[in-house]
């Protein structure tokens, strides 16, 4: 196919000094080298040679790719990529009697058709997440019974402080429905931008008051070798893709190609 079409062209191998410029010269090389193995009197063990060096031509530059994302990979520590060494650790606090003092049949009539209850801590703040049927989730203070559908920007931002232990204050908050590949969750989410060297970003959820994600500019730099390295340019998450595997079977071929024409030519000098 790559033969006729290279006809249909009417490239053909560059020679003397009339030869074509730039890259016609270099595509009717390479036609001309495809062409190789349709001429009887050409070896085919020299044909694939040639044809070897051009698909390596190409497939070299995604194998450098390769070798560059898994240094980076390995470079950094995963714990310092995800931000966690800079993150307080908080223990398991005791719930305290006082702390619970609503009905919780009235609770659970008041939010609605509710399937699960769990206890969790938002900036210290005990309350009562309430999975609701057919409805999004509400936050139920377990002192009061005030209910919350959306943490606001104050407790976003108390939660975010709590949890970064680095050098720098928060400068920025904004509720987001932005879609970027820095973030890949749920929107919208209150997004807590801090002055520190790293610039670390802390994304909180609106829902349920917790942090869901860290950011950094270490794992900005992962992520963009991570990206080249499962070629996956657009969601970032993908390695299971006609790409990927297209280019990993022709690196794999090459390869053996290239193992095998080592051997052939050893066995000739011999």
């Amino acid at each position: 196919m790559i033969a006729q079409g290279c006809g249909r062209l009417n490239l053909k191998r560059p020679r003397g000094p009339e030869a074509a410029a730039g890259p016609q010269k270099l595509c009717g090389k390479l036609c001309a080298d495809i062409h190789s193995f349709r001429d009887p009197s050409v070896k085919f063990p020299n044909a694939l040679t040639s044809v070897h060096k051009w698909i390596g031509v190409v497939v070299g530059i995604q194998v450098l790719l390769w070798i560059a994302g898994g240094l980076v990979m390995s470079a950094f520590p995963i714990e310092l990529v995800r931000g966690e060494t800079q993150t307080a650790t908080i223990e398991p606090t005791p719930i305290e009697a006082d702390e619970f003092s609503i009905d919780l049949r009235s609770a659970i009539a008041s939010a609605g058709p509710v399937s699960a209850l769990k206890t969790l801590r938002v900036a210290g703040r005990l309350y009562l997440q309430a999975e609701r049927i057919n409805r999004p989730a509400i936050l139920i203070d377990t002192r009061d019974g005030h209910m919350i559908d959306r943490v606001d920007e104050a407790t976003a931002r108390e939660v975010a402080d709590l949890d970064f232990t680095g050098d720098g204050k928060i400068f920025a908050a904004a509720l987001t429905s932005e879609v970027s590949t820095e973030f890949r969750g749920a929107l919208p989410v209150w997004r807590i931008r801090f002055d520190d060297t790293r610039e670390t970003t802390i994304y909180v959820s609106p829902a349920t008051g917790q942090v869901i994600a860290r950011r950094n500019d270490i794992w900005r730099l992962y992520d963009f070798f991570w990206m080249l390295h499962i070629m996956d340019y657009k969601e970032r998450v993908n390695f299971n893709h006609a790409l990927l595997i297209g280019a990993s079977a022709l690196a794999l071929g090459l390869a053996a190609t290239g193992f095998w024409l080592l051997f052939y030519r050893v066995r000739l000098r011999r």
